[in-house]
């Protein structure tokens, strides 16, 4: 059976005495993950921070369990993999990116709005948070205990304002290079395509142009594919 786990936040993990009283915690214990007593589960912080855990009471006001561990510190695995610079798709279709890169534990995930997005969407505080938290399932449902940070940018511009290296999906690009993929930008563009002036900024920025092939993809299935392809050509490991 698969281990039963659940994110906290990492006040509960220092506690002597497991006592957990947050709703949404216990909504999730409680209806997603339909635990009893006796049973055994791990709670994890997303920061490397984890600890097992038996419950002796869980209803719907509180959780009180009995720690089988002291609190330990999970090294995080192999490299941090490639930054994942993603323009915001049509109908969502940027979740199923980040749902998959962060199941393979990309640390930093980046959403902007690329000049070809005729839907002139805001910045919203509500989408940032349901990214977080798709973020946030996959990492635990993958048995991660380093969750992606998901971050939204007003333009190409400001996503890769600190990143030196990086390389962009293009058609008539090269084949994907065997790189250092640590703190390497994966610059993948919106349905339309970048526009002329991000062809320029990404051109001044030094960044290589990569192709998948001959093929045409679906910008949401190039948003996790190419940065999933530099994770595996480089020193990271899925």
């Amino acid at each position: 059976m698969t281990q039963r786990r659940c994110l906290v936040a990492r006040k509960y993990l220092e506690l002597d005495d497991l006592v957990i009283d947050e709703p949404a915690v216990l909504t999730y214990l409680n209806k997603a993950l339909r635990l009893k007593s006796a049973e055994k589960l791990e709670l994890f912080d997303g920061d490397g921070g984890a600890r097992q855990a038996r419950i002796e009471k869980l209803d719907k006001r509180q959780l009180v369990g009995t720690w089988l561990e002291p609190l330990r510190q999970e090294a995080a695995c192999g490299s941090k993999g490639p930054v994942a610079v993603i323009a915001r798709l049509k109908g969502g279709g940027e979740e199923e990116a980040i749902a998959a890169l962060a199941a393979l534990g990309l640390e930093d995930i980046r959403l902007f709005h690329a000049e070809r997005d005729a839907h002139g969407r805001k910045q919203a505080e509500a989408q940032a948070v349901r990214w977080q938290r798709i973020a946030e399932d996959s990492c635990r449902q993958s048995g991660g205990y380093w969750c992606s940070q998901i971050r939204q940018f007003p333009s190409l511009k400001d996503a890769i304002f600190d990143l030196e290296r990086l390389v962009y999906g293009a058609a008539d690009g090269a084949q994907p290079p065997a790189v250092e993929c640590s703190g390497l930008g994966v610059v993948v563009g919106p349905e339309g395509g970048f526009s002329s002036l991000e062809i320029a900024l990404l051109k001044t920025k030094n960044a290589v142009p990569v192709s998948l092939g001959q093929r045409v993809l679906r910008a949401r299935h190039a948003a996790s594919l190419l940065p999933s392809i530099m994770l595996v050509l480089g020193t990271g490991k899925t």
